[in-house]
């Protein structure tokens, strides 16, 4: 590989050309159509947003252009070349760089190691040269604009600076088509604004970039143009400006969605089901408030605030150092989680795979676990009692399964969503904590999860709604708390909250 090459200033690009053409893609697993007769063109330069609904066929597109999938039909043309992309060294041999959303990096190397991890530049001897790899990764850095240590060990970087070290890792492979699949999950704005203007660094290069997004706001700033999938088919190619949130939204699920963040209920004024006062923690100081019975108490900080470690807290989870939870007016005390689910306290986790589901158990078994007591007999489950309690959240939550034997990880996020929801509704609750409970799903799935929340406050629930999401924070909040630094620096009603009012609590 050619020096100007590892250091980000390989050949100039021919912008006249597509830098990527599919055309007619399918892909059939087995019972399952993921792909039939898509069509996707980028363009050097430019940014060009994917969109779709939780199953409609951008992982699968997006896995065929990485080479971790082969196409069964269709024409691949790299700049106009057609090609076949049969692995992903295939992929990266044709200049196409995917950065997943599950950050592929070794956490043990140094950012230059990885960055340089296929091809170590080594001496006439076959000694690997370290200098010149730190001099290169430091090159790569200074070309898109931002400043990561390449001795750091990379496991010890905040998720911003890991993707940075991914596209760095693009820039020394000459990729020409950067692949970003929700690059912005676990980001900050702060953060999110850096990613963007490396983005656009990249674009001035002449990189192609395809970028997956759920956010709509992040496609109407980022994106040049927008194709949407729906049900593994090609619905639309449009520039931005073409759409609104609107037909967007309607292009990916095929109706209309009239009211994004539905109210059916009034201004959340009942009892007081939790009063927290005093209450310290390793990352908490000095936390005091209370939650009513039918309200959406809206939580909101900025990563590291400790939004996810007063979630754990209030349910038991993480331990505390001072101060009192009171639960429907009983102390949570022992302060664990046993207690908490007595007192009719649940909490749903931030990250739904690794701390709420059993992703080999089915559906069934997911849904009831918080409750088995209920359906014991003696020392036996009433099966039968199960599956129809069961069956009834399914219902009721409308969740989208074959049956109820399905396997909860061939879910999409969305329903798995609402399995964990229906697990505790199922044991019986006066509060739900929610962690960030829209994360990775699609805007339709976004919709239902919003209309389930306002639901639950209307039918007496106290919800407390953890979020680094703006809209649906304004949107579902009937009073938003404001979290910096481990302490709450603000608290204000939904007719006072802007957003300007509650980021400058959130930098306090």
């Amino acid at each position: 590989m050619l020096d100007e090459a590892r250091t980000g200033h390989a050949a100039a690009i021919d912008t006249s050309i597509p830098a990527l053409e599919m055309v007619g893609i399918g892909k059939r697993f087995p019972g399952v159509l993921a792909l039939e007769n898509v069509d996707l063109r980028l363009e050097p330069g430019k940014v060009h947003a994917l969109m779709g609904e939780n199953g409609a066929g951008k992982s699968t597109l997006i896995k065929i252009l990485a080479g971790v999938y082969e196409k069964d039909v269709g024409t691949i043309r790299i700049a106009g070349r057609e090609v076949e992309i049969r692995t992903p060294r295939d992929a990266l041999s044709q200049g196409i760089k995917v950065v997943f959303q599950e950050i592929a990096l070794i956490p043990e190397f140094t950012v230059a190691e990885n960055i340089f991890l296929e091809d170590y530049p080594t001496s006439g001897a076959g000694n690997i040269r370290w200098r010149k790899i730190r001099d290169d990764a430091a090159a790569l850095f200074d070309r898109i604009g931002f400043k990561v240590n390449p001795d750091a060990r990379t496991g010890d970087l905040p998720v911003s600076q890991q993707q940075m070290v991914e596209i760095a890792r693009a820039l020394a492979s000459e990729a020409r088509i950067v692949v970003m699949d929700e690059p912005t999950s676990s980001l900050t704005p702060t953060e999110v604004e850096m990613l963007f203007s490396v983005i656009r660094r990249l674009t001035s290069l002449g990189i192609a970039i395809l970028y997956v997004s759920h956010k709509l706001d992040e496609i109407f700033e980022i994106a040049d143009t927008v194709t949407v999938l729906r049900d593994g088919r090609h619905i639309s190619t449009q520039p931005k400006t073409a759409h609104t949130s609107d037909t967007l939204i309607r292009d990916m699920i095929g109706r209309q969605i009239g009211d994004l963040f539905p109210r059916s209920r009034g201004a959340g004024t009942g009892d007081v089901v939790v009063g927290v006062s005093g209450l310290s923690t390793a990352k908490l100081a000095d936390i005091a408030f209370e939650a009513r019975a039918g309200e959406v108490l809206g939580v909101f900080g900025l990563m590291g605030a400790g939004r996810t470690e007063l979630a754990k807290a209030l349910v038991g989870y993480d331990p505390i150092r001072t101060g009192t939870i009171t639960i429907g007016g009983s102390p949570l005390c022992p302060h664990d989680t046993r207690t908490a689910v007595s007192l009719g306290i649940g909490l749903l986790t931030e990250d739904r795979k690794t701390e709420g589901l059993m992703l080999e158990l089915p559906v069934m078994h997911n849904m009831s676990l918080a409750s088995l007591g209920r359906f014991a007999n003696m020392s036996f489950l009433d099966e039968k009692r199960e599956r129809s309690a069961v069956q009834e959240f399914v219902d009721r939550f409308r969740v989208k399964t074959p049956s109820l034997e399905q396997h909860i990880k061939n879910l999409s996020g969305g329903n798995q969503q609402k399995v964990l929801l229906a697990r505790w509704l199922m044991r019986g609750l006066k509060v739900i904590v929610v962690d960030e409970p829209t994360r990775g799903i699609d805007v339709g799935a976004k919709s239902e999860i919003f209309a389930l929340i306002d639901r639950l406050a209307a039918e007496g629930l106290a919800v407390i709604m953890m979020t680094s999401e703006m809209p649906e924070l304004l949107g579902l909040s009937d009073r938003i708390m404001v979290m910096a630094e481990g302490r709450i620096t603000a608290t204000m009603g939904r007719d006072e909250a802007t957003q300007e009012k509650i980021l400058n609590a959130a930098i306090a």
